[in-house]
């Protein structure tokens, strides 16, 4: 995980962090890597309080005065965190990995987390090289196609190591079909991804780790979208879409196939949406992520069969497009359990607001999320929207940013009066996100959104002290 989001860049506010987890923790994720920096100390506080386990890391592998000055500097500031599980000395380091300086640089400060933390072990995450991963205290895995994760077993048999990165193969949130030159990417999971040639690549680590109990589970790569690292898309992307929730945190379909097997709930989700104008009598490949034991799908009423679901895997069917209706129905020992369709909407009619509090402190610093939803006249969510929305507040709140988790999204997101009380922000894909901060005083607060020819929304808040 990276610690930016929209409306806010870096400087995420502490009630946000909390938000960000609790969004990680409703599909059933229960650790988080730092992202080759060591984390905000309010982000451990977060951790701590929610039971999120953590690999801390830190930002450079050496062993000259400055390396060792920052790992000491991370490891005495964040060592009484009851939620860090592991330090780690590194990521990807290529120019060591190779080498015998690589294993001695490990081992140096290997020898510096004990002195410094007698209580914890230490990783390094490699992307293949053999030798750093000899002396640390946990073997980290970036990629089973570039480790050699069962060699290391037979030669190592006492060695702990964990899956440090695995590939989510995510793209942009909605976006099934390829998209040049406006940054948007469809997932790797629907195409064949590896030198494997494996459909549904996020399934590859899981099964994997899961089949695997001498190695103690993985990471994804990664949790939500962040800015930077737009590979393998170009400008106008500006970021990396391969997080399992997008830069708002909306989740994207591959977070529900996690979902289905990192939890208890009984989990059915249809993927693509319904609403795919321009490909009418082409052949669609229908994906359904469950963990109930069978599952049958109906398109437009048309039965296409009852499967049974492999053990951390997925199911598909292929069908012609027409609009219409895609119904899914789980079945979990024996009995029918859960039904969910997916309708092709009719235009936008009208917003949907949620938040995740009615309730704020009156502090100058508390935070409240509020998701934004456009429907049609039926209620039914459009998958597509791109709809413009004016947001006024009223009360003792101001808007401390906003963004709809377009990964090319390159408009504001704070609002450019100066008493922040209104902006104008543009659903991506039917969706977007508003970020409330209180102010000192108490009362009501409310929020509006507006869209022309749109039936609006308001959402009340109680601001206390």
């Amino acid at each position: 995980m990276h610690q930016d989001h929209p409306g806010v860049g870096a400087g995420l506010p502490d009630a946000l962090q909390v938000y960000r987890l609790k969004q990680l923790k409703a599909f059933g994720c229960n650790a988080y890597r730092s992202s080759h920096n060591p984390m905000t100390p309010e982000m451990l506080d977060a951790c701590d309080s929610l039971g999120m386990l953590v690999i801390e890391e830190n930002r450079l592998t050496g062993v000259n005065e400055e390396h060792i000055r920052l790992l000491s500097r991370m490891i005495k500031r964040d060592r009484n965190h009851p939620s860090i599980l592991l330090w780690s000395v590194g990521n990807e380091e290529w120019g060591i990995e190779w080498k015998e300086s690589g294993a001695r640089i490990v081992a140096a400060m290997r020898e510096y987390c004990h002195r410094l933390d007698s209580t914890r072990p230490m990783t390094v995450a490699t992307s293949g090289g053999p030798d750093i991963v000899i002396p640390a205290d946990v073997a980290g895995y970036n990629y089973i196609l570039q480790n050699p994760v069962e060699r290391h077993r037979k030669d190592y048999p006492l060695r702990c190591a964990v899956g440090s990165e695995e590939t989510s193969g995510c793209g942009t949130r909605g976006v099934y079909f390829d998209v040049p030159g406006k940054g948007h990417m469809v997932a790797h999971n629907r195409k064949p991804n590896g030198p494997d040639s494996l459909l549904n690549c996020i399934e590859r680590g899981w099964k994997f780790y899961d089949e695997r109990p001498y190695l103690g589970g993985l990471f994804y790569w990664t949790g939500f979208d962040y800015r930077g690292e737009p590979n393998p898309m170009k400008f106008p992307a500006t970021g990396s879409q391969f997080g399992l929730l997008d830069y708002c945190g909306f989740p994207k379909d591959e977070a529900y196939y996690l979902k289905a097997w990192w939890t208890d709930e009984l989990v059915l989700h249809i993927l693509p949406h319904w609403n795919l104008q321009g490909h009418e009598g082409d052949s669609i490949d229908i994906w359904v992520y469950s963990n109930c034991d069978e599952v049958e799908l109906f398109v437009n009423g048309r039965n296409l069969g009852r499967k049974s679901m492999p053990r951390n895997g997925h199911l598909s069917w292929k069908a012609v497009y027409r609009p219409g209706t895609l119904e899914a129905r789980g079945y979990h020992k024996g009995r029918k359990r859960l039904t969910r369709k997916v309708e092709t909407s009719g235009i936008p009619a009208r917003i949907s607001l949620t938040a995740n509090r009615a309730v704020m402190k009156a502090d100058n610093r508390d935070v409240a999320v509020v998701c934004l939803e456009i429907r049609d006249k039926k209620r039914r969510f459009v998958p597509t929207a791109c709809t413009d929305l004016t947001i006024t507040v009223s009360g003792p709140v101001h808007i401390l940013g906003f963004g709809n988790g377009d990964p090319a999204y390159q408009a504001p997101e704070r609002p450019v009066n100066a008493d922040a009380r209104t902006c104008r922000v543009k659903t991506f894909n039917g969706l977007a996100q508003v970020l409330l901060q209180s102010t000192n005083d108490t009362g009501e607060a409310t929020l509006t959104v507006d869209a022309a020819g749109l039936r609006g929304a308001s959402w009340v808040l109680e601001l206390r002290e």
